[in-house]
């Protein structure tokens, strides 16, 4: 499983990666729709509270919550089939996440659940073929984020899956992911042929509400 970070940076690995002019087909693709907006007021000498970059935590704090009711921010990835991708795209989320108030500091569980779909989708789901994009998606909204994974395979069916809570099967090294984000997201669920996994996780302290959000991205069977 790939190493998760407590703290994530804005000049973490996936910024390092868009920097590093690698050939358009080996890329990780990102698209930010709507994102959350940033104040870059310069700092004056008379601001005895102003910070380096132009406004001070606390402003930039009170700024987030005030904008968090009226959210809605949609990231895309179209992932090539190779796991040397994977950490970047986990940092740039987290980082995301971090921001929102989706995760704390410290917590590495949704990125558990991540790390195992995206995993799924490379090596079940595409076979490790890189000619063969996963797409990943992360849409934040007041309520919390809902992320969709999508592989290019022909999917699966979930009754085929083993259980990995048989006594047979305690000791096996893998077949636990699916349990894993089960337990870990609010909600989930897949499409009818299996090779899209839609996750919804609320912020973190917020008690359980409704029904399961209504994705943007145009469902497929």
């Amino acid at each position: 499983m790939a190493p998760f970070i407590r703290r994530i940076r804005l000049d973490g690995r996936a910024a390092r990666l868009m920097r590093k002019g690698e050939s358009k087909s080996e890329q990780v693709i990102i698209r930010v729709d709507n994102p959350l907006p940033h104040d870059h007021t310069e700092p004056t000498l008379n601001n005895e509270a102003a910070s380096f970059d132009g406004y001070t935590e606390r402003d930039d704090r009170i700024c987030l919550e005030a904008v968090l009711p009226f959210l809605e921010e949609r990231i895309a990835f179209k992932m090539p089939s190779e796991l040397r991708h994977l950490d970047g795209v986990l940092d740039y989320l987290n980082e995301r996440m971090l921001r929102l108030g989706i995760v704390n500091a410290g917590d590495s569980e949704v990125l558990i659940a991540l790390d195992e779909a995206i995993v799924n989708a490379v090596k079940h789901g595409n076979k490790c073929d890189p000619r063969k994009a996963v797409h990943i998606i992360a849409e934040f909204s007041s309520e919390g984020v809902l992320f969709t994974v999508t592989d290019e395979g022909s999917g699966f069916e979930r009754d085929s899956v083993p259980d990995p809570t048989e006594p047979c099967r305690l000791l096996e090294p893998s077949g636990r992911g699916l349990l894993l984000i089960n337990h870990i997201m609010d909600e989930v669920r897949f499409n009818q042929c299996g090779n899209r996994l839609e996750m919804f996780k609320r912020p973190a302290n917020r008690p359980q509400s409704g029904s399961f959000p209504q994705s943007t991205t145009p469902t497929e069977t």
